[in-house]
């Protein structure tokens, strides 16, 4: 009864936002090839509950209930991908504190991460989970505005691959009243994270 009171309230909030909103899909070609650590770890290609369409801006999205097997059993979370243009950068993730598995599935990630070095950390995360294909370039991109909006979004898992950034709170579905608020926040990243992804990393002001 509750999912089925989920996907009610979802659908009508799609339609409110001018999205479309199917119940049941499956991983697209390019969020597979894409290698995002969570969606990797995964052993779903399946998930409920999908918006997809264009936001205000013109960005496409997609928004749905992705569910891991972790050790602790079912975890479920609602993820946001929305397009983002990072000429030149490589993948990433961030985060406050390691909370999927890997050690238990490290097998499965083809495409590992690399942990920043201490050095390489603004001070202000210096223990939180920083992870790129090219450390330096996401030093370079962790201006004091982009390190402020992660401290002031501490709860957020946020990668980012191919031109899609990928947002959730772990363990958490969003309410359908929750999905506005949530993409302006997700805008307000982009918009910083664009605006910082061209600074040389000769230029860094940490």
């Amino acid at each position: 009864v509750d999912r089925g009171r989920r996907g009610s309230l979802l659908s009508a909030e799609a339609t409110r936002l001018g999205l479309q909103y199917r119940p049941y899909a499956s991983l697209s070609a390019r969020l597979r090839d894409a290698h995002f650590m969570l969606l990797d770890v995964g052993q779903f290609r399946h998930f409920r509950h999908l918006l997809e369409g264009n936001d205000a801006q013109g960005r496409h999205l997609n928004i749905f209930d992705y569910s891991l097997i972790t050790a602790n059993g079912v975890s479920t979370q609602t993820l946001l991908l929305l397009t983002c243009d990072l000429p030149d950068m490589q993948r990433f993730c961030i985060s406050r504190k390691r909370w999927l598995d890997y050690d238990s599935f490290s097998e499965s990630l083809q495409h590992p991460l690399q942990p920043l070095r201490k050095d390489q950390r603004p001070p202000r995360l210096h223990q939180w989970l920083l992870l790129s294909e090219q450390p330096p370039q996401l030093w370079s991109l962790l201006q004091p505005e982009v390190c402020d909006w992660f401290l002031a979004h501490p709860h957020l898992h946020i990668e980012w691959s191919d031109g899609i950034l990928l947002l959730c709170r772990p363990e958490h579905e969003l309410a359908a009243d929750q999905i506005e608020a949530a993409l302006e926040h997700a805008g307000s990243l982009i918009r910083l994270l664009q605006q910082h992804s061209s600074i040389p990393s000769g230029l860094t002001t940490h």
